[in-house]
């Protein structure tokens, strides 16, 4: 996937992968998302992602929402609280950019 986004282009193929988010629902359900964390060769971080007509990634049409993908930008501490919640191993989190952080 690719997007560029304020003039700054994001690539999902060449970016360094760190982690997959977990999904609270079954992918029957509207609100299903596959959502991935992502820093590019810059060192910029960002979430790429799929899903459901409910979901993060659902996309608006005259007639409602349908499931969508997309592309989104997020500061270093948004990927840091997001690394956290997917429970990205000690090794994983020093190899994505992050600082040692206590407790984790």
């Amino acid at each position: 996937m690719r997007k560029v986004i304020n003039g700054k282009t994001y690539r999902t193929h060449t970016a360094q992968l760190i982690v997959t988010l977990p999904s609270p629902f079954p992918k029957t359900d509207n609100k299903w998302h596959e959502t991935r964390l992502y820093r590019n060769q810059r060192g910029a971080y960002f979430l790429a992602g799929e899903g459901g007509a409910s979901s993060r990634w659902a996309k608006i049409t005259p007639s409602g929402a349908i499931a969508g993908e997309g592309i989104e930008p997020i500061s270093k501490d948004e990927a840091l609280a997001y690394a956290k919640y997917a429970g990205l191993s000690l090794n994983r989190f020093a190899r994505a950019g992050f600082e040692p952080v206590e407790g984790h």
